[in-house]
């Protein structure tokens, strides 16, 4: 046998050996993901998959969604494309507004842009179709969500785009797990155009490996220590986390979102139009045994109170809002199969079913007592 033969050979074995290890390592990543539990710091730290062609720089709000845009989102969860209109909301373009019908512009955060499921299975989507059986109308849910977007950026952008859309109410997606901070963080002056809103984007090697459990686990994995390198970024998400423990002090932490609801609702008054917000809680606290690591992970100490800042949101709402808390819809919904996504920390399409079927009866309610 030649020398020549001989490394042929060795390189064969060599290379069906990394083919069959790291198809089991994928098949064990896999595995993982099924049983529905995975490190907290793949919450905070996801690889890179966003498509940055949807967004644009935005003066006022950061950023907003890049009108007439087209985006391709694709993890090993989820293979999704994501339409901008011509204005600026999730899906196609607005035709004529019926004689008849009815339109909500939803705004707040990536819970309710929602680019991890199809355009028809968003909680908007659903709410529709929901709302348009149950009043025998034509009803319409705008999705001008923006991901990283507080409520400050809500009450701009529903300035911006409810004369335009000519709605008939405002639903704002209020995210426990971050809408808090986001509004402590706004900058009224204004931001500069060319720093970025969101961190580094889906390159071409994410992009390779976006269908791969077991990339999405390597790259998180240092993201994780990355951010474990970072005071800043380490002590806001301590502070997210402590507002649901016991004691938590929401006299402090609620100031700026009282504001911002007072500036919300100067614009659902001016406009004659009523509001309706959600109450949407994070992955840890639909499935509590979470919690302890995530507090571990942020090295939050104190006992656990999950439900703390939504009664603290709540009490806060002004008398005219309508408030919905999603988080027993959620939790019941929780108990039949997975609401929200392992490796993204947003809602799986069977969780905006469920918040659809939460907030439909409600909004029905609203939409007639006008």
């Amino acid at each position: 046998m030649s020398t020549r033969t001989r490394w042929a050979g060795r390189f064969a074995l060599l290379f069906a050996g990394l083919v069959f290890g790291g198809g089991l390592a994928e098949s064990v990543a896999r595995l993982r993901a099924s049983e529905g539990f995975e490190g907290e710091w793949l919450l905070v730290s996801s690889p890179n998959w966003y498509d940055e062609r949807i967004f644009q720089p935005d003066a006022e709000l950061r950023q907003a969604l890049r009108p007439g845009a087209v985006g391709y989102m694709r993890t090993p969860e989820f293979d999704t494309v994501v339409r901008v209109s011509s204005i600026g909301t999730r899906g196609a373009d607005l035709g004529p507004k019926a004689a008849d019908a009815l339109r909500i512009l939803a705004v707040g955060d990536s819970f309710t842009l929602a680019v991890q499921v199809d355009e028809d299975a968003t909680f908007g989507a659903g709410l529709a179709r929901r709302l348009t059986a149950r009043l025998g109308r034509p009803v319409e849910v705008i999705n001008a969500g923006v991901d990283g977007f507080g409520t400050f950026e809500a009450a701009r952008q529903v300035g911006r785009l409810a004369p335009v859309v000519r709605a008939d109410a405002i639903l704002l997606n209020f995210f426990l797990g971050n809408d808090l901070e986001d509004n402590r963080g706004f900058r009224s002056e204004g931001y500069p155009l060319d720093v970025p809103r969101l961190p580094s984007l889906a390159g071409p090697v994410d992009r390779l490996f976006a269908g791969s459990y077991l990339y999405f686990h390597a790259t998180a994995w240092v993201r994780a220590q990355q951010l474990a390198l970072d005071p800043r970024a380490t002590v806001r998400f301590r502070q997210e986390a402590a507002a649901f423990t016991r004691g938590a002090d929401f006299g402090r932490i609620l100031a700026p979102t009282r504001r911002a609801l007072d500036e919300l609702e100067q614009c659902s008054r001016a406009l004659g139009i009523p509001l309706i917000v959600a109450v949407a809680p994070p992955a840890f606290t639909i499935s509590p045994e979470r919690a302890r690591a995530t507090f571990d992970l942020f090295g939050v100490s104190g006992e656990p109170d999950l439900d703390a800042p939504a009664r603290a949101v709540l009490a806060a709402l002004p008398l005219s809002f309508t408030a919905i808390d999603l988080s027993p819809a959620l939790r019941e919904a929780e108990r039949g199969g997975r609401t929200y996504f392992v490796f993204d920390g947003h809602w799986t399409p069977r969780g905006h079913e469920f918040v659809a079927e939460a907030l439909a009866p409600r909004v029905a309610e609203r939409l007639l007592s006008r």
